[in-house]
């Protein structure tokens, strides 16, 4: 009788390590894709120069605060499968913006898509999704997209490029057999920017970035480090500009 108490003992013993183990496993993989959204541009086509001559930084009047930011690439234009994509931002203080969009014609002219959007941005973090209020995105086509603030000693705006490409084939039927968040990873480590970054962002509280947006940021400055040495200057304020939303933020 001792000794069939004894096996039964170890048989409960040994169950519920294997149990244990199951559920430390489980965790892991269900945490695991908020830490690994790895971020790898397939291109790294130069922007035009509209998006190099950069913005004017007249506004606030206090040279330790951030006026705006953009979340998005601005050294290499970027792109996404989305035709109504999320744009992002930071601000230091609210303020009324405006958003802008733009094409790119066959001679690397730009024509406003749509009307301007005049909207409130809050501090922190804000975003933007296109839909009834402007024409859906053309595959192949090249956009440019612009924040401005206005205010009482100067101007600020921010650009970037972007182009709206295919799902890449190893996307297509796997994005609905994941979980939300494994589906930031898959399209971060496509390079569609845009897609993995407003995937990112529903996991975030108002006004931050989350967990999963800071460590794309993180990602995002290993190739916003390169540029034309009349650049240097403004892309290293930038990354530091970057790095600090992204502790401040998370």
């Amino acid at each position: 009788m001792k000794l069939r108490n004894f096996s039964l003992f170890q048989f409960a013993k040994t169950n519920q390590h294997q149990l244990v183990s199951i559920f430390i496993l489980g965790l892991f993989l269900w945490v695991t894709p908020t830490a690994i959204a790895q971020f790898k541009p397939r291109t790294r086509k130069a922007p035009s120069p509209y998006t190099r001559a950069g913005g004017s930084r007249g506004c606030p009047s206090d040279e330790n605060k951030i006026p705006l930011m953009l979340f998005a690439p601005q050294t290499y234009v970027s792109e996404t499968v989305s035709k109504h994509p999320t744009f992002a931002w930071y601000v230091s203080a609210a303020h009324p913006v405006k958003f802008s969009l733009f094409e790119f014609d066959a001679k690397e002219k730009l024509k406003e898509l749509g009307n301007t959007q005049n909207l409130n941005a809050s501090p922190g973090v804000n975003k933007f999704t296109i839909a009834s209020t402007y024409p859906e995105l053309t595959l192949g086509k090249k956009y440019l997209w612009q924040i401005t603030i206005r205010c009482g000693n100067g101007l600020v705006f921010e650009r970037a490029e972007f182009q709206v490409v295919n799902m890449p084939l190893a996307l297509k039927g796997t994005l609905s057999n994941i979980n939300s968040t494994q589906k930031v990873s898959f399209l971060a480590e496509k390079g569609l920017w845009y897609d993995a970054f407003g995937e990112a962002l529903k996991y975030s509280h108002e006004g931050k970035l989350g967990q999963l947006g800071s460590n794309l940021i993180q990602e995002l400055i290993q190739f916003e480090q390169t540029g034309k040495p009349q650049d240097m200057e403004n892309i290293k304020q930038r990354i530091n500009n970057l790095r600090l939303i992204s502790k401040q933020s998370s």
